[in-house]
């Protein structure tokens, strides 16, 4: 149903699918193990009429105290919730389960029931947006920031995960186990070129924040460019944030890398490394050298990346430039939003997040190895990290 009639003047209605909702609560009614199939791909609100709401809610309530589901059950629970009548009362309780002959497509129907309420929310979050720019807001960049927040939480509902049968996953985890056998020396995941750092990780594994943690001037940007550079020219596209330098001095330590020349020698011209250059073309590195960039437009700029170019590993230098756009955070809290969002973008897009982090003055006071807890702002940068 598409259209409504408001003032003699015919208006869009919001999306929604009366005849799915009804498809869905007639397939519980008539089928006790149905509401497995869709208690985790439904909630209350995406069904848009009310009293089919009511229904599933008392559903969802029977489903949590282990009682059967069935015409009778609900009818009993909105009776004794007082809201039978507007729930349609028994007739529509016997109608919706005299209208489904089997709940074998209730799946099909439930996602169009869910397609439906993500669409309701996009147009939920527009109106907000709009509302946002009428206001005509001085600060551009918080306003872009915040619409793109609400257009993603959107994006993560909408790719919400599935539950995984165990079976599947073992049948998963032992071909997996198989391959290692056959390759009993090459390291598992994405390997960073350097055989201490393979040893102890077996390489970069897909989903996993990578934090690299150094005090200041000590090479962590070097190192992370060498490993940007391996990975790269092994055919696996790497995306590069840098928040402290522009792409040309990122170039130009990279062709120092790959010559092993002076870097002053190489950014003042003194010596131009034909060969380093030409190992450099054509490998796999994107560079982004938007200064302060926010963790949004971050996320933005990385969908949209590997959307092209099929990006594995994500580099970010260095995490404590990132900003928010939330000016009520304080810089812990900021911290702490920044790595979770860093954790579920690996998750999310299936790639390596190797984000560069300062340690705290009280690390070079101790003086002895770094700690995770010498972490510069970041408990949460200890907690969202995989290695």
């Amino acid at each position: 149903m598409t259209l409504e009639t408001r003032g003699g003047a015919a208006t869009r209605q919001v999306p929604f699918d009366d005849g799915a909702e009804q498809q869905v609560l007639g397939s519980l009614l008539i089928d006790r193990d149905a509401i497995f199939k869709v208690a985790d791909l439904l909630r209350v609100d995406d069904f848009y009429i009310p009293r089919n709401q009511r229904i599933y809610d008392v559903a969802q309530a029977l489903l949590e105290r282990r009682e059967r589901i069935d015409p009778l059950t609900v009818q009993v629970e909105l009776a004794r919730r007082e809201e039978l009548d507007r729930a349609g009362g028994q007739a529509y309780l016997r109608a919706l389960a005299d209208a489904v002959p089997t709940a074998v497509e209730i799946e099909r129907y439930a996602r169009i029931v869910r397609d439906r309420a993500i669409l309701r929310r996009l147009l939920g979050a527009a109106t907000s947006i709009a509302a946002d720019a009428y206001d005509e807001p001085t600060d551009i960049a918080l306003a872009l920031d915040r619409a793109e927040q609400r257009l993603f939480a959107l994006r993560d509902e909408s790719a919400n995960a599935q539950l995984r049968h165990i079976t599947a996953s073992l049948q998963s985890n032992y071909e997996h186990l198989t391959e290692r056998m056959e390759r009993p020396f090459e390291v598992s995941g994405i390997p960073s070129g350097f055989r201490e750092i393979d040893y102890y990780t077996e390489g970069f594994t897909t989903g996993d924040l990578v934090v690299l943690a150094a005090r200041p001037s000590v090479g962590k940007t070097s190192l992370a460019l060498a490993m940007s550079f391996n990975i790269a020219r092994r055919g696996r596209p790497v995306l590069l944030f840098s928040l402290e330098m522009d792409a040309k001095q990122i170039v130009s330590r990279f062709l120092a890398l790959n010559s092993r020349m002076d870097l002053l020698a190489l950014r003042t011209g003194n010596i131009i490394d034909t060969d380093a250059a030409a190992a450099l073309h054509g490998v796999p590195i994107l560079i982004d050298d938007t200064p302060g960039i926010s963790i949004m437009e971050l996320r933005t700029k990385a969908r949209r990346a590997i959307s092209h170019e099929k990006i594995e590993v994500i580099v970010v230098d260095y995490i404590q430039l990132i900003r928010t756009g939330d000016d009520d955070e304080n810089r812990v809290q900021e911290i702490a939003t920044i790595t979770r969002n860093l954790k579920s973008l690996a998750r999310e897009l299936g790639v390596v997040v190797i984000g560069l982090s300062q340690l705290s003055r009280a690390a070079g006071d101790a003086g002895g190895e770094p700690k995770l807890s010498t972490l510069r702002e970041g408990g949460s940068l200890e907690q969202d990290s995989d290695v």
